[in-house]
């Protein structure tokens, strides 16, 4: 006959057995997950063989290389994406950029550049978002306007760019190069070679003015105009080149 105490005695040895297989268990999975865990940051298991790059127009690929080979040697899941991203970003022409694993030994990076639609100064570019960038080799850029302006006004300049672009649109002519100095005046040379002076007020009033008496006063004779100035409250003044 069994006592009530070997009962209990029984039932807690019972207890106590499933108590210690549960954590036991339990213990033997977080010993191999820390095993696992461990394998996937060791680059001898999961190393990056392969990275490509997208978007390289005017990046030097070399440049991009060097500063990404040594960021890759962690392996595929302890790589710093980040910290590729930020080092890339420090290239001049870069605008922005997206780096991403793809399974099982791949980084891909798509470059997103900056898009330079003028000289600033005769040393630097100007990207249509208004941010100046300082490229190693800006020679192939000499086609694009030239701006010559004070420190920080080149957002205010492109704007005023685009409006008289557009505003000289039917005289199929444009800006090729635009200045204002520390005083605010504004000076135009447009692509047939005539120098616009603007004056400090009234820009996109006078510029639109000019375009409307332009067939008038110039027509096809733009080759011996040098100057006009759009200065006047009730008119311009043209200067006409010496043509012996």
């Amino acid at each position: 006959m069994i006592t009530r105490r070997q009962k209990n005695s029984h039932n807690f040895f019972s207890f106590s057995f499933k108590k210690i297989c549960k954590w036991g268990g339990f213990i033997f999975l977080l010993i191999a997950l820390l095993m696992m865990m461990s394998k996937l940051k060791d680059v001898r298991y999961f190393p990056i063989k392969n990275v490509k790059v997208y978007g390289i127009q005017h990046v030097n690929r070399d440049t991009v290389q060097q500063i990404v080979t040594p960021l890759i040697h962690q392996g595929f899941f302890s790589v710093d994406v980040n910290l590729i991203k930020e080092k890339l970003l420090e290239l001049p022409w870069i605008a922005n950029i997206a780096v991403t694993r793809e399974w099982p030994d791949r980084i891909a990076i798509t470059l997103f550049e900056k898009t330079p639609v003028a000289q600033w100064n005769e040393k630097s570019l100007l990207s249509n978002n208004g941010e100046l960038f300082t490229p190693e080799d800006n020679a192939d850029f000499k086609g694009l306007p030239q701006f010559i302006g004070p420190p920080r006004q080149q957002v205010r300049m492109l704007e005023f760019y685009n409006q008289l672009n557009t505003l000289l649109q039917p005289l199929h002519t444009k800006i090729s190069r635009l200045e204002l100095n520390y005083s605010d005046n504004w000076l135009l040379t447009l692509d047939n070679g005539i120098k616009l002076a603007v004056g400090e007020k009234d820009i996109l009033t006078r510029v639109d003015h000019f375009v409307k008496v332009y067939p008038k006063i110039v027509g096809d004779k733009a080759n011996q105009v040098d100057s006009i100035d759009l200065r006047y409250t009730n008119g311009l003044a043209v200067k006409w080149k010496n043509i012996g």
